[in-house]
């Protein structure tokens, strides 16, 4: 879904779209695609993430002091920083002709989680997934509790990737190597 469906998406509200707009337009992006949930406990507050070419920016807004004084932030995380996007479907029969479908969606990082039996929001929701899916580094993944740990500083003029040196691999012939049985662990 794009910022100009808004009307279709139940969280987004014309001021909401518009300092959306004004971001991406200060940034030189364009969205790919938007996503929103409710958030908050009045549900007055909304949380909105919205796929660029450049990363995820991830929005939180609501009112602040006031119902009457709302703000936006917004944190961009670039593509390479987006970790484990999982994107889950499931449908199931109500009745013999007539099924429902829930779709849902969750980041490590940014944290994030959602889902809806709505077929316009799961659209929504699959749609933004796809794009998380194909720009997240490296595929959106490493397994949870993998910590990336910053690169060492390089030297002005040098490349930050070193070319790999080969290595052999030393074998051993099968007649020396030693064959035990599967079935029976060694002691």
């Amino acid at each position: 879904m794009r910022l100009d469906d808004w009307p279709r998406m139940p969280f987004l509200s014309e001021e909401l779209c518009g300092w959306v707009r004004e971001h991406l337009a200060t940034l030189g992006l364009e969205e790919i695609a938007v996503y929103a949930v409710e958030e908050g406990g009045d549900d007055d507050g909304r949380r909105v993430l919205v796929a660029t070419e450049v990363g995820l920016i991830d929005y939180r807004y609501g009112p602040r002091a006031s119902t009457a004084r709302f703000a936006i932030n917004g944190r961009v995380f670039p593509w390479q920083a987006v970790r484990g996007v999982d994107l889950r479907v499931e449908t199931f029969r109500l009745w013999a002709l007539e099924h429902r479908t829930r779709w849902s969606l969750s980041l490590l990082k940014p944290r994030f989680s959602a889902g809806t039996e709505d077929p316009q929001l799961g659209r929504a929701l699959a749609d933004f997934a796809k794009v998380a899916v194909v720009m997240a580094e490296p595929s959106g993944w490493p397994p949870p509790g993998d910590e990336t740990t910053p690169a060492p500083a390089t030297e002005a003029g040098q490349s930050e990737t070193q070319p790999r040196i080969a290595r052999t691999a030393e074998t051993v012939p099968t007649e020396q190597a030693a064959i035990r049985s599967a079935s029976r662990p060694r002691s």
